[in-house]
């Protein structure tokens, strides 16, 4: 099973229970549409959002919002929480697939009815195609890709406008260090360091902000529980589970652990300059 593979498994097996311990997620989410939001109060008439990563929909939701005039996109690796964005937005969509879709054409939004705003594709957001899209978003998915800097670099050539949560290096440090103190290996992904993340983005022109999000668990097995609940305690290829009890002892009143979140808009002068064009001569 490729490392892919694996991550789309286990996000597919937290779809049911993600929302009830996904804190920091809805955070980031909120942070990042309000990041947009003032960056782009609007969008051109038509617009067509692609969302990378859409998971049970709570950036979806808030893109559809913030946006009321654009047509959504919602995309991600597994089915399940594909089928669980469709249910929460109520939208009249068809089922969702098993296997693995290309981006799909997107085509200017219809003024009157039967389209709907938003449509569902299961699509590998690390290689999809986001030509058609006039924003790209993204939260907190970035962290999963095998190359997220290629992704984002690749991205934000594609589209006018790009916003993405990523995690950073430093995220779960707290737990990182017991394992580390009790010799043994956290299994813990490797993130892009901020170092790394704003030298890309000076590339780019992009602005990044980083915040350290804390989140309190009175009990560390109820962190173990929540990481496995959000799809995050995918370890990295190669590593073998090693026992807890001496990790454990590190936390007898529970675990404070830190999220190193950054935010990272991209505006693409040429393609909105050539849009706006299209837009006079229409």
């Amino acid at each position: 099973m490729s490392d892919k593979q694996r991550i789309a498994r286990t996000f597919a097996a937290a779809a049911s229970d993600y929302d009830a311990h996904a804190v920091v997620q809805r955070h980031a989410a909120q942070q990042l549409a309000l990041r947009a939001q003032t960056q782009w109060p609007q969008l051109p008439a038509a617009a067509r959002m692609l969302e990378i990563g859409c998971g049970t929909g709570n950036l979806s939701t808030l893109l559809l919002q913030t946006y009321p005039h654009a047509e959504l996109l919602a995309t991600d690796l597994a089915p399940t929480m594909v089928e669980a964005c469709r249910q929460r937005l109520g939208a009249d969509a068809p089922q969702v697939t098993e296997a693995l879709q290309p981006f799909p054409p997107l085509q200017p939004m219809q003024a009157t009815p039967p389209t709907p705003r938003v449509r569902f594709a299961v699509a590998d957001g690390e290689h999809i195609d986001a030509h058609a899209a006039d924003l790209v978003a993204s939260s907190l998915v970035f962290q999963w890709f095998a190359d997220p800097a290629a992704a984002l670099r690749r991205l934000a050539l594609q589209t006018p406008r790009l916003a993405v949560a990523t995690l950073l290096d430093g995220t779960f440090a707290e737990w990182r260090a017991a394992h580390t103190a009790a010799g043994v290996d956290d299994g813990v992904r490797s993130f892009m360091t901020e170092e790394t993340l704003r030298a890309l983005c000076a590339q780019l022109g992009a602005s990044v902000v980083v915040e350290t999000v804390h989140e309190y668990h009175p009990d560390v097995l109820q962190f173990v529980r929540a990481l496995k609940a959000i799809g995050a305690g995918t370890a990295r290829p190669g590593h073998r589970p090693a026992p807890l009890q001496r990790v454990l002892r590190a936390f007898p009143h529970g675990i404070a652990v830190s999220y190193r979140v950054a935010y990272v808009l991209a505006e693409n002068t040429s393609l909105l300059g050539r849009l706006r064009l299209l837009d006079m001569r229409g």
